[in-house]
């Protein structure tokens, strides 16, 4: 499995978010990860997250939550099953992320 996050260089907020949420999958799923950094023509511009080459797309059209992340990797077929955790790990990322955003 491989997880690509496409960052801004330097990563800025969600970003960094996004990093840390594929750190997280990839800790449970013995993944890798990368980061591009795209030209300005590509046709993903970041934050965005892929696993195993598909989008994972935010619900909301801005922001990647736990939610969607936990869906998107349960629709390419990746079983959740092994990792009950999951969730509130990425939910544990996301409140920090939102903390931050408001101090």
């Amino acid at each position: 499995m491989r997880i690509t996050v496409i960052s801004k260089a330097p990563p800025g907020g969600r970003c960094t978010l996004y990093l840390g949420y594929a750190r997280t999958l990839a800790a449970c799923f013995r993944a890798e990860v990368e980061v591009l950094h795209p030209a300005p023509q590509a046709d993903l511009q970041p934050p965005a997250m892929l696993v195993d080459g598909q989008p994972i797309s935010p619900a909301d059209g801005v922001l990647l939550s736990p939610e969607d992340i936990h869906r998107g990797i349960a629709k390419i077929g990746l079983l959740m099953t092994d990792h009950p955790d999951l969730l509130e790990r990425l939910e544990a990322l996301d409140a920090e992320f939102m903390n931050e955003c408001e101090a």
